[in-house]
């Protein structure tokens, strides 16, 4: 009976603002974003990402990198395309991302150097392209 409760519940929110949980870690409501990600060979942030009101990271913090499903991979091997890396370690540079995905609602502390205290999970992966 109190399944019945929990899927009432969650139905009676709009879609777009139910919170997402994944390995332990809320995300907001599911969004249309273009982000700035840095990758090398140690490190793969977002250093700013914004939707259609703006900016959603503080700058000089970042968000790392969570993916649905495949996701990361097509994320890399699109990135190798449009950079045309042929080396086999991961591609380096920064690129423009167009996504649709949420931000996680609760900072957390760095846990290294060139960490972000927030992560952007890709549910959906648009464009890859060199950031100019």
């Amino acid at each position: 009976m109190w399944q019945l409760a929990i899927l009432a519940l969650a139905s009676s929110v709009p879609a777009g603002q139910q919170s997402f949980i994944v390995d332990g870690e809320a995300f907001g409501p599911r969004r249309t974003l273009t982000c700035t990600w840095f990758t090398n060979f140690e490190n793969s942030r977002f250093e700013q990402c914004q939707d259609a009101k703006g900016k959603l990271l503080r700058d000089g913090d970042g968000a790392a990198v969570k993916c649905l499903r495949d996701l990361c991979a097509r994320l890399d091997a699109e990135a190798r395309k449009a950079a045309d890396w042929r080396k086999p370690e991961p591609p380096w540079g920064r690129f423009k991302v167009r996504l649709t995905g949420r931000v996680s609602l609760n900072p957390h502390e760095k846990r290294y150097l060139g960490d972000a205290t927030r992560t952007v999970l890709i549910e959906e992966l648009a464009s890859v392209s060199v950031s100019k």
